[in-house]
């Protein structure tokens, strides 16, 4: 095993070797400002494309209908084209910064039984690592706002969430939940346990619970406080 010889090499080994690009990680955390890049950069481009494509007037219209009992100055005021580009980028980029601190958090505090130790920021990096397929979900997305030629409402347009496969409207209970669900879960937990199985002295049992546990309980927790309410 070779570690990857520079952040860009590591960003390619996510995909192609991760245990390459985790090796090189643990040694020079500061590399991961380049996927944290990519991730925070890729709803900018998504966005900019989904806003020039989809139809203005039929999206403010439908978003007034479902907005529901919002006063109709306030709606126009908020549906600009500016206002709900801003919102959907700042949205995800605070989602996603936020997303990866508590996956750090997580990986950070599960970990402490292990012989070896990691400090927070080791682990931050690590996160950001884990979350770059989030890239491919940006460019399957912008692509499908370029050349879709059905409208899609915003939270059905986003193809790294469980909604973009599900397209429910904005008023459903369950649209937050499959909303913030991501489709590339699994390559997430993946990614997780690749990390956790090269910086820990864990088993493969407990490196699959570290890994996957947090999404599972997201998974299960959510659904039965939207049942109960």
């Amino acid at each position: 095993m070779t570690p990857s010889s520079n952040p860009f090499i590591a960003v390619v080994d996510a995909f192609r070797s991760p245990i390459e690009c985790f090796a090189a990680i643990h040694e020079r955390p500061k590399w991961a400002f380049v996927p944290y890049l990519l991730i925070i950069l890729g709803p900018f481009f998504f966005w900019g494309a989904y806003f020039n494509h989809v139809d203005l007037p039929w999206l403010q219209q439908t978003l007034m209908y479902q907005l529901g009992n919002v006063e109709q100055e306030i709606q126009e005021a908020w549906l600009s084209k500016e206002v709900l580009l801003a919102g959907e980028v700042f949205s995800d980029v605070i989602g996603r910064t936020a997303a990866l601190f508590v996956l750090a958090l997580w990986l950070n505090l599960s970990t402490k039984s292990s012989t070896y130790t990691h400090s927070f920021g080791k682990w931050l990096a690590a996160a950001c690592f884990i979350m770059l397929p989030a890239v491919i979900g940006d460019l399957a997305s912008y692509l499908n706002a370029v050349f879709n030629t059905s409208q899609i409402l915003p939270n059905a347009a986003d193809l790294n969430s469980l909604n973009g496969l599900l397209k429910l409207p904005l008023n459903s209970p369950w649209s937050p939940f499959t909303t913030t669900i991501p489709l590339l879960m699994p390559w997430y937990i993946a990614l997780s346990y690749a990390v956790v199985s090269a910086w820990t002295d864990y088993d493969r049992a407990k490196c699959i619970i570290v890994a996957a546990l947090p999404w599972l309980m997201t998974l299960l927790i959510w659904p039965l406080l939207i049942i109960a309410a």
